[in-house]
């Protein structure tokens, strides 16, 4: 899927719009694409334009950096590498004086499940240990159950990022609020009646559906439910319609520095499609002189 095929990314919706707003950011328009701002005392704003499609337009970009204090200004564009826009995108941005980000803010590599097939022939594109992953968990009497238990999956997520956990529910409670049940599917796995052990929170924004977030317990990934939930989420997706699955970033090698915690996840996911999709990198713009 190239760029002029992308049906548009959800960082530019309705839905993440509001989102962002309820977790302290402002939304400004800028040539029509949102614009997320940021205070920071003593330097002003600091703003962030997530995947807005090509073509990329900078005529009055002076004008909305001054009135909205703007001192550094980030932008992932919706191009990737295999776009036929690509070279003539990236030099617009270092003609207006916008420079590579070697600390990108979206994801710059990611990849996809093609959902256009049957669930037998997705499975069996699976890697070999992730075929033998789910069919264990399966053994292991995993259930996978599509629920709206919002503050179960929030305590599996404190659990996995524990002890920095507690930073998880504001911004959890915000995207459930603006997305949920009409953009929104969570999957969470236990045995019998006890408790969840693992989830995976999807989203969706047209004809994508976003691996957004996912947690186990040491005892789900144990028992391999984060492999079944996979599984069952990509049934889910396709459920809704959707014609891929968008596992929302992996390690890059342009910017190891940048992604490098992101190796352990990007093997597991990797399992599950070849399909990888490189997008041009994200860029910067700092506060620029203005002559009197």
């Amino acid at each position: 899927m190239t760029s002029s095929q992308s049906p548009g990314d959800i960082r530019q919706s309705l839905e993440f719009a509001s989102f962002m707003e309820a977790i302290g950011w402002k939304v400004r328009q800028f040539s029509g694409r949102n614009v997320f701002l940021r205070k920071f005392p003593f330097l002003g704003n600091y703003a962030k334009c997530p995947r807005p499609d090509p073509p990329l337009l900078f005529l009055g970009i002076d004008e909305f950096l001054a009135k909205n204090k703007v001192f550094h200004f980030k932008i992932a564009a919706n191009i990737t590498t295999d776009s036929p826009l690509l070279t003539q995108e990236r030099e617009k941005l270092l003609n207006n004086n916008f420079r590579i980000d070697s600390d990108p803010f979206n994801p710059t590599t990611t990849i996809l499940v093609d959902l256009k097939r049957g669930e037998d022939e997705i499975f069996k594109s699976f890697s070999e240990a992730k075929r033998r992953a789910v069919r264990r968990a399966l053994k292991n009497s995993v259930k996978v159950e599509l629920t709206d238990d919002i503050e179960a999956f929030i305590r599996i997520r404190k659990e996995h990022f524990f002890p920095m956990g507690f930073l998880v529910t504001s911004e959890m409670h915000a995207l459930w609020k603006n997305f949920y049940p009409k953009k929104a599917d969570l999957l969470l796995a236990k045995i019998g009646g006890g408790k969840f052990m693992a989830g995976i929170l999807l989203l969706y924004h047209k004809s994508i559906a976003y691996y957004w977030f996912a947690a186990a317990t040491k005892s789900g990934k144990k028992l391999f439910a984060p492999t079944l939930l996979v599984y069952e989420a990509i049934k889910q997706a396709k459920k809704r319609g959707c014609l891929f699955l968008d596992f929302e970033g992996i390690y890059d090698e342009r910017f190891p520095k940048a992604s490098e915690s992101w190796r352990g996840f990007t093997k597991f996911k990797e399992g599950f499609s070849d399909k990888k999709i490189i997008f041009m990198e994200n860029f910067y713009l700092g506060r620029r002189k203005t002559s009197r």
